[in-house]
């Protein structure tokens, strides 16, 4: 791995000898204004693609905002990935979550005065590959990918991105994120830790990671009935029917190797209908968006995609129900593309939230992380686990933190 690794880290100075600077560095990458955006922005933002991998021409999407600040390069710098698996870091972090900017009204932005990047430069990343405007040249990349090519691509990206940024390459590193993260970054902390060992001439400069309502164990991390219970959205005899003929973990278990049960097809049955269509996936107490993308690509079509709509939407709540359809239809105009650097090859479907081309191997999701987590500790890095209690309501993820 670590052999591979040294050619593809290599790839962009070569590259960059061959081709005008211009096209290699930051410069080229630098958002002049998203359409719509606020007067007097006084930060810059940017962003763009890192190739990870230049045979199959798989590269990640990202898109970096600087601190607001007259000195940026003083503050940290905070990595953020959506879950899902196959969730967009661009559409829930950025522009749903904790960004600049959300969209308005006529495809104006309104600034976000609690967004991160007051405090921290953020970079926000589609990954793995076939997440958001991600993509590969080669079709079967986006088929049985798993955790350990998730983490070794994103490590890619990180050091790929550093020679595109180098001022920021001493910067103190925050990895952070939410559900599905729960995987994606203690294993990336994990190999970040592996490749200052084996290359200390200038490690990676990683000072803690942060979990949001995360996915670590199913056994543990899928237990919302009581709390679903208490807040008087199920009846006494489905919280009963959840604790002694089909918990949340064993329905999850099963949706991922698809052999649902009939005790648990008619758990769940019952359950949704007590649950009904008129209350918001990611908030108890929010009115829903009746017309709404986002619960459209996250919808239940069969158990194993259940799954990852619960994942992936378990903290990306917002204020606003609609906002979900407005990012959706912001990110999918043309002058934003172009505004982005995004979709530079025309790719034949739109943006979406969640979905896209990837195909991700269910083992993964059954994994463990909890012992890694202990490692990390013992490595001293920090770990912050945070929760949105709200987000509970309707997912899961309730019982952990």
């Amino acid at each position: 791995m670590w052999k591979r690794m040294r050619f593809l880290l290599a790839f962009p100075v070569i590259s960059c000898f061959f081709l005008f600077f211009f096209f290699c560095s930051a410069s080229a990458e630098l958002i002049k204004a998203l359409p719509g955006q606020p007067a007097n922005v006084t930060f810059k933002q940017y962003s763009g693609y890192i190739v990870t991998e230049p045979k199959h021409g798989r590269a990640l999407f990202y898109y970096f905002v600087e601190v607001d600040s007259a000195n940026p390069g003083l503050h940290p710098l905070t990595l953020w990935l959506n879950g899902g698996p196959g969730c967009s870091s661009l559409g829930f972090g950025a522009f749903l979550e904790h960004g600049p900017f959300q969209p308005g009204e006529n495809g104006h932005l309104i600034k976000n005065e609690y967004s991160w990047n007051l405090e921290s430069n953020m970079l926000y990343l589609e990954s793995p590959i076939g997440v958001g405007f991600s993509y590969s040249n080669t079709s079967s990349d986006y088929l049985g990918v798993n955790d350990t090519i998730t983490a070794g691509e994103n490590l890619i990206f990180i050091l790929n991105w550093f020679k595109k940024f180098p001022q920021y390459r001493d910067s103190d590193l925050y990895l952070s994120g939410e559900s599905y993260a729960g995987h994606y970054i203690p294993q990336l902390a994990a190999l970040i830790l592996s490749y200052n060992k084996r290359f200390s001439g200038r490690p990676i400069k990683l000072k803690a990671i942060a979990l949001g309502n995360p996915l670590l164990d199913l056994e543990i991390s899928v237990n919302n009935a009581e709390f679903l219970w208490s807040h008087g959205v199920i009846s006494d005899e489905m919280l009963m029917l959840r604790k002694t003929v089909c918990s949340e973990s064993r329905s999850l278990k099963e949706s991922l190797h698809r052999n649902l049960s009939k005790q648990c097809i008619d758990v769940l049955n019952k359950e949704q209908e007590e649950i009904g269509s008129y209350t918001d996936p990611g908030d108890l107490i929010l009115p829903i968006c009746l017309s709404s993308t986002v619960l459209g690509q996250t919808v239940y079509q069969g158990a194993l995609n259940r799954l990852h709509a619960k994942l992936a939407m378990t903290s990306a709540v917002a204020s606003d129900p609609c906002l979900g359809d407005r990012i959706y239809q912001y990110l999918n105009t043309p002058k934003v593309q172009e505004a982005l650097h995004a979709n530079t090859t025309h790719l034949p479907s739109d943006w979406e939230f969640c979905g896209g081309h990837l195909v991700y191997q269910r083992e993964s999701l059954e994994i463990n992380i909890i012992p890694l987590l202990s490692k990390l500790l013992r490595r001293s890095i920090p770990i912050l686990l945070f929760k949105r209690i709200e987000a509970c309501a309707i997912w899961e993820l309730c019982s952990l933190v």
